[in-house]
């Protein structure tokens, strides 16, 4: 139980400061003309509360996608590209954590099977 709650308070924390950024920072009229200011409060607590909900990579194609739609530069080919970019990032790190994982090869012992047998 207390690992779920160490994992749901960042979030809920961020979600909290995202909703603030919308309801009390002043929003400019375009991307364009935004501050530094207005553009890190919008997105950064954005992308920390969608990297604590989902995963990193799936946080980082919504803010891709959200800049190029700020920006005017969203079509169908940019959105799939992005899409297809976030999904083989996904993909290749979720496969790198076990391929390369050392003690489950077979030919290789791990240390307690070492330990026991000097005794």
């Amino acid at each position: 139980m207390p690992k779920i709650i160490l994992k749901i308070i960042p979030a809920l924390i961020f979600w909290g400061i995202f909703t603030f950024v919308i309801f009390y920072v002043e929003y400019p009229t375009s991307l364009t003309q935004a501050s530094g200011f207005q553009i890190l409060a919008f997105f950064v607590p954005l992308f920390l509360a969608l990297a604590f909900t989902t995963s990193f990579f799936i946080a980082l194609g919504v803010i891709f996608l959200l800049l190029l739609k700020a920006l005017n530069a969203l079509n169908i080919v940019s959105a799939v590209l992005t899409i297809t970019a976030v999904g083989l990032l996904f993909s290749y790190f979720r496969k790198s954590k076990t391929k390369y994982n050392l003690t489950s090869v077979s030919g290789i012992s791990k240390l307690t099977s070492l330990h026991r047998k000097k005794q």
